[in-house]
């Protein structure tokens, strides 16, 4: 049970940082959109970095990502213990979301 008590605590310090962040990424694009267009300069994107040797990497990606998940669903179905995952991936998926806002911040700084 002691479990339980430290999941809620971490994931809810984990939302709480995760939803504040994710609000100030939002009104710093926006901010940032708004002076575009008020200044009337056309928006230039850099599309060099985007390669199709990219796009392949991400099929590969996105197979792992769905073998992993099947294979979540089904140790939940052998043994309850196994219901700590989705708990421990959820918070660990935050935490990385978190970690791209500070980088993102951080890099339009």
């Amino acid at each position: 049970m002691i479990a339980f008590w430290i999941a809620v605590v971490v994931g809810g310090i984990v939302g709480v940082v995760y939803v504040t962040l994710g609000v100030q990424a939002f009104f710093r694009v926006r901010r940032d959109v708004l002076a575009l267009a008020e200044s009337g300069a056309p928006a230039e994107i850099d599309t060099a970095g985007l390669e199709q040797e990219n796009n392949r990497s991400f099929t590969w990606k996105a197979l792992g990502a769905v073998v992993t998940s099947t294979a979540v669903i089904v140790l939940l179905g052998v043994s309850p213990v196994f219901w700590y995952i989705p708990a421990v991936l959820a918070i660990g998926s935050a935490v990385a979301v978190i970690s791209a806002f500070v980088i993102d911040r951080k890099a339009t700084a």
